[in-house]
């Protein structure tokens, strides 16, 4: 049955229309993740656009495909993204880490442009570490590339070191606690992410899907609001400068959650003339 699948996809990525949006699944083993785990979302990534984006659906976007990451064999991903970004077509990659940005960043982080990138989720990902690793992505991102600048939205105060708030400072990055990005500061929120993306020629967004759900199983307490995510999403894709959106879970509670699904029909329910990529 999986074989079937695969080949139904294959022969749907090609000779595709212009959508506002281009969505695909990606999948990278990072250290120290394990195969099992990485098989294991592997699995789940591959089959997740038959519940998440049927294609007859919704006109607004294409699905370009599945691709696995591994070692150095990122070539497919980044002509993917080249042509679909020089199409005017928002990639929107669903992924199994958030490392998956750093093969992204060299098509998308033009020298002669300013590059924000917007962290929906409870974590700076600033581990300091020599090789790429989980947890470290805007640490080589903001050190690999001096045109670039970061917004965290949501961290929790209670999950981080004085060392990690000591070490985003140094690298000027820009952040809101759990507790401020919350809907009743929506207004406010709105203001600063204004001020924010008017100094960027381009933006990146990420968003942690894990930050979307209860911690514990049961605990609502720290569970990003959907409806504060969707607000930032449209105020960013309306600016006319998001070049990429990746979404980033590994499990099948993550990726086809509603929440999920809400982010994706929420997108594609913008006016095409409105969203496509700077």
């Amino acid at each position: 049955m999986l074989s079937i699948f695969k080949r139904y996809r294959m022969r749907h990525n090609h000779n595709q229309p212009v959508h506002p949006f281009t969505l695909m699944t990606v999948c990278e083993r990072v250290k120290p993740m394990s195969q099992a785990s990485f098989e294991f979302a592997q699995q789940s990534l591959e089959l997740a656009s038959y519940w998440l984006y049927p294609q007859e659906s919704n006109p607004n976007y294409s699905d370009a495909g599945h691709f696995v990451l591994e070692g150095n064999n990122d070539i497919a991903f980044q002509h993917c993204l080249s042509k679909h970004l020089g199409l005017h077509s928002i990639p929107v990659v669903l992924s199994n880490c958030h490392e998956t940005l750093l093969h992204a960043l060299p098509i998308v982080a033009l020298k002669d442009k300013e590059i924000g990138l917007i962290n929906i989720g409870h974590r700076f990902d600033l581990k300091q570490t020599l090789d790429v690793q989980v947890g470290s992505v805007y640490h080589f991102a903001l050190n690999r590339y001096d045109n670039t600048r970061l917004l965290c939205l949501g961290i929790d105060e209670e999950i981080q070191t004085s060392q990690l708030y000591e070490y985003a400072e140094d690298l000027g990055v820009n952040w809101l606690s759990s507790d401020e990005y919350s809907f009743r500061n929506r207004t406010s929120h709105k203001s600063q992410l204004l001020s924010y993306t008017s100094h960027c020629d381009h933006l990146v967004i990420t968003i942690d899907l894990a930050a979307l759900m209860p911690s514990a199983g049961f605990d609502d307490n720290n569970r990003l609001n959907n409806k504060m995510i969707l607000r930032t999403l449209r105020q960013c894709v309306l600016s006319g400068k998001v070049k990429m959106i990746q979404l980033v879970g590994a499990k099948d509670n993550l990726i086809c959650s509603r929440q999920t699904k809400e982010i994706l029909d929420a997108l594609c329910e913008l006016p095409p003339i409105l969203t496509h990529a700077a």
